[in-house]
């Protein structure tokens, strides 16, 4: 089955959240003293793609969400 992008996920149990716009970049939204950081990732080496290929497949704790959830993240 091929991913339409962009895919929105979360960590479960903390405050990261995540675009993932192709199978090699995502963007990563965390929160310190209630301020996002944002942080553009491109996956160059093999552990960086398998860590987003995870979040696709909701391995580990990645939980999913959809647009509307997540969109205030990421404004």
């Amino acid at each position: 089955m091929e991913t339409i992008f962009p895919v929105y996920r979360k960590l479960d149990g903390f405050n990261r959240f995540y675009k993932i716009e192709s199978a090699d970049s995502f963007i990563e939204v965390t929160f310190s003293q209630d301020q996002p950081k944002y942080q553009r990732i491109q996956a160059v080496q093999f552990p960086e793609k398998l860590r987003i290929r995870d979040m696709i497949s909701c391995s580990f704790s990645y939980v999913p969400m959809n647009e509307e959830e997540i969109e205030k993240y990421f404004q």
